[in-house]
């Protein structure tokens, strides 16, 4: 028979607070008690990043405690991931909407409009479905991404454990949440592209019927799309394959570096912690996913508004590059329309965004993990 090691128990693993069951008195402890003891009898379960961790030959004849990877469980953990990253972003879909409408007025008191504003200019000109724009291939895209996310960090932390000489378990999660970031950038710099352009075009410029509508004065895309697939085929057609994959691909993996080390040591540690138990296993995945949400994003916020900027932006006449600015342009042009405070426009409803999102990925990822997890 075997038994999981929950996060919570690997992180008091690699804090090497289990000494007592680790040294020559092993036999001194039961099986139940060196579960206990690591976390696994506890209610809370904690974050499943390394769900393939198994604890076994824990005998009376045993002089060390063996790790290893179960496969049948990583996959449960992959699949989990994907579909608590898919619901997630789709719950929150309506203010990322309303966030990258405020980031692509960034700068421009004109055409600059508020959280509150916002809202009633999307409802009354598109409807519902205005707040939805690009959902769909977001939702896709985050099923890939949380997935890649979710098994570069185990897989990572996983190596560090048995072949680092790293001492410091937040170390180790950090360093296994840069690698995550910056694997995952390559799929979701194409996603938020479409995205980014899907949320920030001017529907009401169909009324002109004017497929080369432009607002010199708006980061605004000059293209209206019907849906996703249009989004990126009008991409591919008129900036080419490459654009499609390498398109803010700099800035997008300057964002995601530092957001999943911060992400995942941030979840981690309060998965260690007292509150855990207490909150119990339902709220602690929905109060501490919100946590580590508004912690990623809060100091990387000012990267993501040049990121969509840059990503907003079509060359001029067909011309790659043509009229296009890059990161540097683009920030310094914001520093000089709004100061500090101007890499921060939309901040609220991505926070809003952030708290919904990963509190419902965490949440449907422990409880899909509960069904499937192998026992």
């Amino acid at each position: 028979m075997r038994h999981g090691l929950s996060f919570v128990g690997l992180l008091a693993f690699g804090n090497g607070d289990i000494s007592g069951v680790c040294n020559n008195r092993i036999h001194q402890t039961s099986r139940s008690d060196a579960l206990n003891i690591l976390g696994g009898g506890s209610k809370f379960r904690g974050l499943h990043f390394v769900p393939a961790i198994q604890l076994r030959g824990v005998t009376s004849e045993t002089s060390s405690m063996k790790l290893s990877v179960d496969a049948s469980t990583a996959m449960a953990s992959l699949l989990a991931g994907s579909i608590g990253g898919a619901i997630g972003v789709g719950a929150s879909y309506p203010f990322d909407t309303l966030s990258t409408k405020a980031q692509v007025s960034t700068g421009r008191e004109e055409n600059h409009l508020g959280f509150g504003r916002n809202f009633i200019k999307i409802w009354k000109s598109e409807g519902i479905g205005g707040f939805f724009d690009g959902v769909l291939i977001t939702m896709i895209g985050q099923a890939i991404i949380k997935a890649i996310q979710f098994a570069t960090n185990e897989f990572t932390f996983l190596w560090l454990e048995k072949n680092s000489s790293i001492k410091s378990t937040i170390i180790k999660m950090g360093t296994a949440g840069i690698v995550s970031g910056l694997v995952s950038s390559f799929v979701v710099s194409p996603v938020e592209l479409v995205k980014v352009r899907m949320q920030s075009q001017n529907k009401q410029a169909l009324k002109k019927k004017d497929d080369g509508y432009k607002n010199e004065n708006s980061f605004e895309t000059p293209k209206i799309y019907r849906n996703e697939i249009e989004c990126a085929r009008w991409l591919i057609k008129t900036e080419g394959w490459c654009a499609l994959f390498s398109h803010g691909l700099w800035i997008t993996i300057i964002r995601e570096i530092p957001s999943f080390a911060i992400y995942f040591v941030v979840y981690g540690m309060l998965a260690k912690s007292s509150m855990a138990a207490a909150l119990g296993e339902h709220m602690a995945p929905l109060i501490f996913g919100a946590i580590a949400g508004w912690a990623m994003w809060i100091p990387t916020y000012p990267i993501d508004i040049v990121k969509t900027i840059e990503q907003v932006q079509t060359p001029k006449n067909g011309q790659k590059g043509k009229g296009m600015l890059t990161s540097g342009q683009i920030t310094a042009k914001l520093y000089r329309a709004g100061g500090v405070m101007a890499f921060f426009d939309g901040l609220e409803p991505k926070l809003a965004r952030a708290a919904i999102k990963h509190a419902v990925t965490f949440w449907v990822y422990e409880i899909v993990m509960s069904f499937i997890r192998p026992a």
